[in-house]
């Protein structure tokens, strides 16, 4: 696991240029000098917890979004996809790559759901609107 000020830093990071915010746009909102935001980012210094609940209200997320280690997870399901495609043909793989893509396209376009939404269940196990 990753020291905590490197997580905090790379969603920092991450979450900014989602944005499309210079560190120096991102220093003024949320009230600190722009010097600050670098080594903030690169996990060489650490957000007071005022400075993260003032990043959570910029950037409108969760302010435990900036302590989830999300890396590891990340390696995993890129080490899966790796073994999945590694082993295919150079045109299986280019086939894979777009099909992905377009997957990845697609959910972009559909609506988010909140955790505990979507389809309940009848008594009976039949799904119900």
């Amino acid at each position: 696991m990753a020291h905590l000020a490197e997580v905090i830093g790379r969603h920092i990071r991450r979450i900014r240029r989602d944005h499309a915010m210079t560190q120096q746009a991102l220093a003024k909102r949320i009230g600190v000098n722009a010097s600050f935001i670098g080594p903030l980012e690169k996990g060489q210094k650490s957000p007071s917890l005022q400075t993260i609940e003032r990043l959570s209200e910029v950037f409108s997320v969760p302010t435990f979004t900036f302590f989830i280690d999300d890396e590891a997870e990340d390696r995993a399901a890129i080490d899966r996809i790796r073994a999945l495609v590694g082993s295919r043909s150079s045109e299986e793989r280019d086939f894979l790559l777009k099909t992905l893509e377009e997957m990845v396209k697609l959910l972009r376009r559909r609506p988010r759901r909140k955790p505990g939404e979507g389809k309940q269940r009848d008594g009976d196990g039949t799904s119900s609107s």
